[in-house]
């Protein structure tokens, strides 16, 4: 049995419940529409996106070299340029780990992604610190 709880916040600035604003013109020419099987890594988990909160197993993260790519299920997915992230930082919850993007612009910090198992050390060994 799977139990899926979804959560709702106030509208934040940054373009609406479950939004994020898109990324910068010199980071969208870098970001490309790949199939699944194109990345080298996929992730299963739970996903909070400005105000959403997804558990696992209705978010998952493909992950290459160059981008990733956040998709929530009903959410919009959200690309990433691996050269628009200044940063993976960890972050504890009550009961699990997860991790946030950092960017310049601050356009993904409503997004964390919530992993099962052991992803920081498979996202580091593709470049993604």
């Amino acid at each position: 049995m799977t139990t899926v709880f979804v959560e709702g916040r106030r509208r934040e600035k940054s373009g609406g419940v479950g939004q994020v604003p898109p990324p910068a013109p010199e980071f969208a020419r870098e970001i490309a529409a790949l199939r699944d099987e194109d990345y080298d890594l996929v992730l299963r988990g739970g996903a909070r996106v400005n105000g959403i909160s997804v558990t696992w197993p209705f978010a998952r993260l493909l992950v290459g070299r160059n981008q990733i790519e956040l998709r929530v299920q009903t959410l919009m997915p959200i690309r990433i340029a691996r050269a628009e992230v200044t940063g993976v930082r960890r972050v504890r919850g009550p009961y699990s780990r997860g991790f946030k993007f950092r960017t310049e612009s601050g356009r993904l910090e409503k997004v964390s992604f919530w992993p099962v198992g052991k992803a920081a050390e498979q996202l580091a060994e593709l470049g993604w610190r």
